[in-house]
């Protein structure tokens, strides 16, 4: 009779190990809550954030490029048009009908971002789970508040800032004092100079090449104070203005019409003579 009861005590025991693992396993697909939109980001084209007294923000994708349309024309910053788009993949865990809005504050909203036609309203937050509500045609989703947080204050937020875009590579860059134009295959400077090494010249170009600037908007209509020149590898050449030098260099594009902004360092690396020492301080 002992014998006889231990088929039975394994069968419970492999049962109650079979429970055991299938509580600690992950949670199935169906568990999850669906993702907010089909869309997937790289699909998207069009975008509109429009908040109240402020003129509405126009984007659209071109090729692989983002660019603003409105209020103004400029490339705009990817990773910020990212932060935008990363609602569509937003996982909400609540889901509402979309009555009784004032009580979501949707009756007036904080602000609306329409992407490839599909509109998504910015209301209240709740202060208890720390959630944004977002209304999407006939209900109300409660989202984390990171994605209105990404929502650009205005246009000036979109602008890319860095100043030359990835295809355009010089060739040639004359500044008031000097020049440094690449020939067979190795740069060299005018005047001439020893203390500007093949690496220093490297160097100088590359700083262009990757200048970002901490600021971009459009030209305020200040005069230019200097002019600098950039041959392109292909294209046509680029007129840069120099609108301020201190205590922070301002430089405009001439074919954007906007104005870049760098720091004391940054801005004096693009203009101090590569031979030459630079203030660190």
């Amino acid at each position: 009779m002992k014998h006889g009861w231990l088929p039975i005590l394994a069968l419970i025991g492999l049962a109650a190990l079979l429970g055991l693992l299938l509580w600690l396993a992950p949670g199935s697909d169906a568990d999850t809550p669906p993702a907010l939109s089909a869309t997937a980001p790289a699909q998207v084209r069009q975008i509109t954030l429009e908040r109240p007294g402020q003129d509405a923000i126009e984007l659209e994708r071109r090729d692989a490029q983002w660019r603003i349309r409105a209020p103004l024309s400029a490339r705009a910053d990817e990773f910020q048009v990212q932060r935008m788009l990363a609602l569509l993949e937003a996982k909400p865990d609540a889901r509402l009908p979309a009555t009784d809005l004032d009580r979501f504050d949707l009756l007036s909203p904080v602000a609306r971002l329409t992407i490839d036609g599909t509109e998504y309203a910015f209301g209240g937050i709740n202060t208890v789970t720390r959630e944004q509500y977002v209304m999407r045609g006939d209900t109300v989703y409660a989202l984390g508040l990171r994605h209105g947080a990404a929502l650009p204050a205005s246009a000036l937020a979109l602008i890319r800032r860095v100043l030359l875009e990835e295809h355009e590579i010089p060739a040639a860059i004359h500044l008031p004092e000097f020049r440094v134009r690449q020939s067979a295959g190795r740069w060299a400077i005018d005047p001439a100079s020893v203390a500007a090494g093949p690496d220093e010249l490297q160097q100088f170009i590359d700083r262009w090449r990757q200048a970002s600037a901490a600021r971009a908007e459009p030209h305020d209509g200040r005069p230019a104070l200097a002019e600098v020149r950039i041959e392109l590898r292909e294209g046509a050449p680029l007129a840069i203005s120099v609108l301020q030098q201190v205590p922070q260099l301002v430089l405009l594009r001439q074919d954007q019409g906007l104005q870049y902004t760098f720091l004391t360092g940054a801005g004096e690396a693009l203009l101090t003579h590569p031979g030459k020492p630079r203030n660190t301080q």
